[in-house]
């Protein structure tokens, strides 16, 4: 008789190939509703990719109702957090502020502030140059004609929420596999035989593997256009005391600061920077900038910087959730946004999974074999 493939390969019900925020949340969730035999393989640490280098921002500032209605969910699920999960991960509200000199922006942010108003987004305001100093009196004006102000917006360290999600799964039965990385998928006899360290026969497959997720998928017919793109941080020594600080970015020049501990993180978000662009070159031109936009920033001291790629994905700029084939699903390209809105897309898959539809969210936007279409969410732009 011949051997057959998946003979030898420990058999589970769920693999879900990737450990950050997406894929343990997901677990969670599929868990949470019953589901056992649940295991998370991750090719390195737990938050090692996308999400380590994520910081965390969480904000219902964006322009179409899918972006919004998914950006309000997630928002929920980190400012309840630690009552949900039990677990430390603190949800600091110090607001989104988005800040604009043209006239055209302006507008923009004043239809999306409304459609996030129709949509249930609580307190977004939107604020002229003048009342923008009434937020943030350390903000030079020059140049701008106002901005939108969202204080329930604000963000998470989302290591801390990794390993928070991890614990509670972990108590539901989930299994987690560290440095397990799979090399392949094949479709066998009762399942799919998932090729890593200890090959696994799986019932079903979820990727949930952000950069790595093309690659894995490209074998199914996927084109999935997602690509890394480098975003460069610094770290400043103490700066404004006990002053509000909120995550601000001037939409014109990508300039980006937020509050971290006693300092602030300070940017350059765009998504055309040169290709040798590096640290040097972000603090060179976030000083320029900082010269109009909030001069104390100009000289403030950099502690450290770090750099990390994000998932930056192209077409629509929506995630692909869905089934790819019979038993093989994925939940992956969230834009560089999967800290603030990976949860509530996971807990949406899961559910999915299981034949319980969201009754708001239609699933089709997120069809993983979808067409590449215009990029609506001109917020997207923004990067954070």
């Amino acid at each position: 008789m011949g051997h057959t493939p998946g003979n030898d390969a420990t058999k589970v019900g769920t693999a879900i190939i990737g450990g950050g925020i997406v894929g343990v949340t997901l677990a969670f969730y599929l868990a949470e509703l019953g589901e056992k035999d649940i295991v998370v393989l991750e090719g390195r640490e737990l938050a090692s990719g996308c999400t380590g280098g994520s910081l965390g921002g969480v904000r219902q500032q964006f322009s179409t109702p899918l972006e919004i209605e998914l950006a309000i969910r997630g928002r929920r699920f980190w400012q309840t957090f630690e009552d949900v999960f039990e677990q430390p991960c603190q949800y600091y509200q110090d607001g989104y502020l988005m800040l604009t000199g043209r006239e055209e922006l302006f507008e923009k942010l004043t239809q999306a502030a409304k459609t996030q108003a129709s949509l249930g987004a609580p307190n977004v305001e939107m604020l002229s140059a003048n009342e923008l100093l009434e937020v943030v009196p350390w903000l030079g004006v020059d140049g701008l004609i106002g901005g939108c102000w969202t204080p329930e917006d604000g963000r998470v360290n989302p290591t801390d929420g990794v390993y928070g999600v991890a614990a509670a799964a972990r108590r539901l039965g989930v299994k987690i596999r560290e440095r397990h990385e799979v090399g392949d998928l094949t479709q066998v006899e009762g399942g799919w035989l998932v090729d890593g360290p200890e090959p696994l026969l799986a019932e079903r497959v979820v990727v949930a593997s952000g950069l790595g997720s093309p690659k894995l998928l490209a074998k199914f017919g996927l084109d999935m256009d997602i690509f890394p793109m480098w975003v460069h941080y610094g770290f400043t020594t103490p700066v404004l005391g006990d002053q509000r600080l909120p995550l601000t970015i001037d939409l014109e020049t990508g300039w980006c600061v937020e509050r971290e501990q006693d300092g602030a993180m300070v940017t350059i978000l765009s998504s055309t920077l040169p290709e040798r662009y590096g640290v040097s070159d972000m603090l060179a031109e976030f000083a320029e900038a900082s010269e109009t936009r909030a001069p104390l920033f100009a000289e403030v001291g950099i502690r450290n910087t770090i750099s990390a790629a994000a998932d930056a994905t192209g077409g629509d700029g929506h995630p692909f959730i869905g089934e790819v084939e019979a038993g093989l699903w994925t939940i992956t390209g969230f834009d560089g946004h999967g800290t603030m809105m990976g949860p509530a897309a996971s807990q949406l898959l899961a559910k999915l999974m299981l034949g319980m539809p969201d009754p708001v969210l239609d699933v089709k936007a997120f069809d993983p074999h979808r067409k590449a279409t215009e990029n609506l969410e001109w917020l997207r732009a923004a990067r954070k």
